[in-house]
């Protein structure tokens, strides 16, 4: 099969009510092969895994890759809504909008827990699976205990103070960051018998 260069294209969705523009890489491959589905961590993009199609092994493999809300080009109208559920159900309106039924499944970091709970969701729909330093329980991989510990005497609200450390230029990751540290929070604070931070 000639190579065929990847298209990149932005699918309009709705998930939960919350709009969606999401942007999306698809190389087409043989029809006949399932295709790799990808799903990047937190803070990364769909340009993780562009250079599947560069690879011989994966030349004729058809892939999917997109950002996920709140990363890189995918627009979302609700970004305190983000959570691995909402991943999840993304994923599942994403795989439905291009008709994919049947795939191999990679997930990094964030994209692994959300891969995670697609693969136990849909295990007729999933060949395989790849879990690449998945975050096999909720958090961000010790950055919030590291944070909380520092500032536990300073206010509830003191993880959020290390958000200009990862992306100051991209308004969204801060967005997507506080979600996952008022999940972890509330859960931190619930299981030393408080209220934790929401």
């Amino acid at each position: 099969m000639a190579e065929v260069a990847p298209q990149f294209k932005n699918l309009s969705l709705s998930v939960d009510g919350v709009d969606l523009s999401v942007a999306v890489v698809q190389g087409p491959g043989d029809p006949e092969l399932a295709p790799i589905v990808c799903l990047h961590g937190f803070g990364s993009s769909k340009e993780d895994y562009y250079d599947f199609a560069h690879h011989s092994p994966f030349q004729d493999r058809p892939f999917l890759a997109y950002d996920a809300p709140g990363c890189g080009e995918t627009e979302c109208s609700d970004l305190s809504r983000i959570s691995i559920p909402f991943l999840v159900r993304t994923a599942e309106a994403v795989l439905d909008r291009v008709g994919i039924t049947t795939f191999h499944l990679i997930g990094h970091s964030m994209g692994g827990l959300t891969a995670l709970y697609l693969a136990h969701k849909h295990p007729d729909r999933v060949r395989s699976f790849v879990d690449i330093e998945g975050n096999l329980a909720p958090g961000t991989g010790g950055l919030l205990p590291q944070s909380t510990d520092y500032h536990a005497r300073r206010s509830a609200a003191a993880p959020l103070t290390i958000l200009p450390r990862f992306h100051p230029t991209n308004p969204t990751v801060p967005c997507v960051f506080q979600c996952v540290v008022r999940v972890e929070s509330a859960a931190q604070g619930a299981s030393r018998g408080g209220a934790g931070y929401l």
